[in-house]
């Protein structure tokens, strides 16, 4: 029987295309290219359906982190705390050498900050409360503190001792290191017990204002409101100590400064009055002007006024000299203009006479010689009034002269005392200086009087602490609140993280788009199939949409080619337990409703399953045919079996052989598929996985066409790229890939979503 003769002609193939080996067949028109379709825009609509799809890590994480809240909230001590607020202003006295310690400005807050929380402010409130004496002022350990300090104090003692061992050169300076005091009349404070104050104090300064917010938390009430009342208090005692302190401190030092001050002025003036006497210098006016700059200054001003007196007379001589007697200034001499009167007077009556009289008439005679002498007497006036103007002009000239001779002499001396002042006035403004000085350090030794007899402070207490009611601390609410906030955004970001891990193929997108392989369809999750470990057959119900989706693979695979739809096809997966067997079947199943007769070879022979889906004997099968323990006899004969599903006929694996590989890759295995290439219309063999072994990879040598089957969620994508290119090194007709197993959630909005979701539904 296995020299059967295949015909040219048969089902219309070419006469050189055997019907067992590989056909290398154009692809159909409706064949998709992968190649080409444009990649995806990631929406937000994505990342929410990451979140959806891990839904229950997010769910699994929030709970967690709500459990721990309860239980580590529930495991807390309460702790209480209470806030008094103080005002510190920027105004306090200013004195020589002391700045007040208090005064906020710039980073001053910081340091005000750091005294509040300073070990010696610490050991006075300590003092002051007794605290050492008091059970509950130490904080009570939790049974969570317990827990983690179970795990970390043998940890810190191992530390502790090695860094011991490394400075025991140190531990030697300090003879007593676990107790201290900066007062040694006053008894030492353990260490353990300031450090615990500072720990819980809390000192936040209110922004842009002069406040300080002291807060001090506790296990107690009372102890927080008591200590936070005592630190306030005390540091208004530590601002008056340390005013009291530097007052004294500045009154010390002022009076050395006081002392050397003065001796200082008494040497300046000894030096300056000596100087003074040996270069005969002496200052009038509070040592402003000296006697010859003043006379110098005197001779200048008569000079300047001479001159301006022998300009005038100089004028006046040459007004004279030039027009004579006629001189206006002259003219109008009271003298001269007396005696014209009286010659105008006589001159007239003499005319008025000289109508009756001779001239020798002796009234006339008289008048003639009146005339002639007040002529002669104005004629007298006038030259002497010339002679005294030009005397005055020379004696005006001779004055200005000797005032000038005066100045040149003057002048020298001036700058002669000027270089001997020099040093004058050096020694004089040291003298000034060292007063100034001495004078401004008595000023300051007086404010540090009135300063160190003042009990005022520039802090104030705004609002005293008041007893707190309820627990600051753990804050129920908020807890939870930051729980679940917490929970969803780290359960996001873990979904995320196990999302970008994630290796496995999901949907057709990511077959077509980064493997470039052809996708012929995805089959949905279903619980059922899951739950059961043999291959199950759908119903062909027409309202099953499972069944619906079988028979769309199988359309597919009828179009794959544009000239003959492969008749024998091969049905492998990547790995194990990814349905391929089902797959198998339900495909096998669409595939006889249109195509007529079929059969299914159970090439898997390491663990075959296609005889417990069908409920037939596996005595006989594949490995006795191609063994030669049973001859094939046709439909009629042992070795192949019928189906309850109609038209469908199955060939079992039959007993396990050694060396399945061999009897696969044997010439009995081609002769088996050309005879029954010849009765059935399809044939498919369900192969072993294809990792691993050799059986699904010499199978697909032989058949038409090789079907990959691979799980949504389970099968790393580098498998199903392995699985294309040892296709591609066999020269396999690799029809596409059935995505198994897709659940909901798998599904992105676009591709082949929108045409599978009716799966989904009940």
């Amino acid at each position: 029987m296995y020299d059967m003769q295949r015909k040219n002609d048969r089902h219309g193939q070419q006469a050189d295309v055997k019907p067992c080996e590989p056909q290398i067949v154009p692809p159909a028109q409706y064949a998709r290219y992968p190649d080409y379709q444009p990649a995806e825009d990631v929406h937000l609509r994505d990342y929410l359906g990451v979140i959806l799809k891990r839904k229950w890590i997010v769910l699994s994480f929030l709970a967690s982190v709500l459990v721990a809240t309860v239980i580590f909230t529930a495991m807390m001590i309460p702790v209480y705390k209470s806030t008094v607020v103080i005002k510190i202003d920027k105004q306090g006295p200013d004195v020589i050498p002391y700045k007040n310690l208090t005064d906020i400005s710039g980073d001053e807050s910081e340091t005000q900050k750091e005294i509040l929380k300073s070990r010696n402010l610490a050991e006075r409130v300590i003092r002051e409360l007794n605290l050492d004496k008091s059970s509950g002022f130490l904080p009570v350990e939790s049974k969570l503190s317990a827990m983690i300090g179970a795990v970390t104090d043998p940890i810190e003692r191992v530390i502790m001792s090695a860094m011991s061992f490394m400075s025991t050169s140190e531990k030697k300076k300090h003879t007593n290191p676990g107790v201290q005091t900066n007062d040694p009349t006053k008894e030492a404070v353990p260490v353990y017990l300031s450090n615990a104050l500072i720990a819980r104090l809390e000192v936040v300064p209110v922004k842009n204002s002069e406040l300080l917010k002291v807060s001090f938390s506790s296990n107690d009430p009372e102890i927080s409101m008591t200590v936070a009342n005592a630190v306030a208090d005390q540091y208004i005692g530590y601002d008056l100590d340390s005013r009291v302190d530097a007052g004294k401190e500045a009154k010390e030092f002022l009076e050395k400064q006081i002392e050397s001050a003065k001796l200082k002025v008494e040497v300046s003036e000894e030096l300056l009055n000596k100087y003074a006497s040996q270069n005969e210098i002496i200052f009038v006016d509070n040592n402003k002007n000296s006697v010859i700059g003043t006379k110098l200054g005197e001779i200048s001003s008569a000079l300047s006024a001479e001159s301006t007196a022998r300009m005038q007379k100089e004028a006046l001589y040459r007004q004279i000299k030039e027009s004579g007697t006629n001189n206006p200034v002259i003219l109008n001499n009271g003298l001269i203009q007396s005696l014209r009167n009286q010659y105008a007077t006589l001159q007239a009556e003499y005319s008025n006479l000289s109508r009756t009289f001779t001239p020798d008439y002796p009234k006339m005679k008289n008048l003639k010689s009146q005339l002639d002498a007040i002529h002669s007497s104005i004629e007298r006036e006038k030259s002497n009034l010339i002679k005294s103007v030009e005397s005055d002009y020379r004696a005006s000239l001779k004055k200005e002269a000797y005032l000038k001779s005066a100045l040149e002499a003057q002048k020298t001396k001036v700058l002669d005392f000027q270089e001997r002042a020099v040093q004058y006035q050096t020694l004089l403004r040291e003298v000034e200086v060292n007063k100034e000085l001495h004078n401004s350090l008595l000023k300051k030794l007086n404010e540090v009087g009135v300063a160190a007899l003042s009990k005022s402070t520039n802090i104030q207490i705004v609002d005293r602490a008041l007893y707190p009611k309820r627990p600051d601390k753990p804050d129920k609410l908020q807890n939870f609140l930051l729980s679940i906030i917490f929970g969803l955004i780290g359960g996001a970001g873990l979904a995320f993280l196990v999302e970008y891990f994630d290796n496995t193929v999901k949907d057709t997108g990511e077959i077509e788009n980064r493997m470039r392989l052809p996708s012929l369809g995805m089959i949905p999750f279903q619980p059922q199939l899951n739950a059961e470990r043999r291959p199950k057959v759908i119903s062909s119900d027409v309202s099953n949409p499972i069944a619906e989706a079988f028979r769309s693979i199988s359309t597919f695979i009828m179009l794959s080619s544009s000239i003959k739809p492969p008749k024998t096809i091969l049905v492998t997966s990547p790995g194990e337990k990814e349905g391929k067997t089902t797959i198998c079947i339900n495909i096998a199943s669409a595939l006889s409703e249109s195509l007529g007769k079929g059969i299914i070879i159970d090439a898997d022979m390491r663990r075959p399953k296609l005889h417990h889906s069908f409920g037939v004997d596996n005595k006989t099968g594949l490995s006795t045919c191609l063994s030669g323990l049973a001859e094939f006899s046709g439909i009629d004969g042992t070795l192949i079996k019928p189906t309850s599903v109609p038209g469908l006929d199955i060939l079992t694996a039959g007993p396990m052989p050694p060396n399945p590989s061999r009897l696969l890759h044997s010439i009995r295995m081609k002769y088996l598929l050309e005879a029954l290439y010849d009765i059935f219309n399809f044939v498919i063999i369900d192969a072993p996985p294809l990792m691993g072994m050799p059986d699904s990879m010499l199978l697909s040598s032989i058949v038409d066409g090789t079907i990959l089957v691979v799980k949504a969620g389970e099968t790393p994508r580098n498998a199903i790229a392995s699985a294309k290119q040892i296709f591609g090194s066999v020269n396999s007709n690799l029809l596409g890939v059935v995505l198994n197993g897709v659940k909901m959630t798998d599904l992105k909005y676009g591709s082949y979503s929108h045409y599978f979701s009716s799966y989904f539904k009940e």
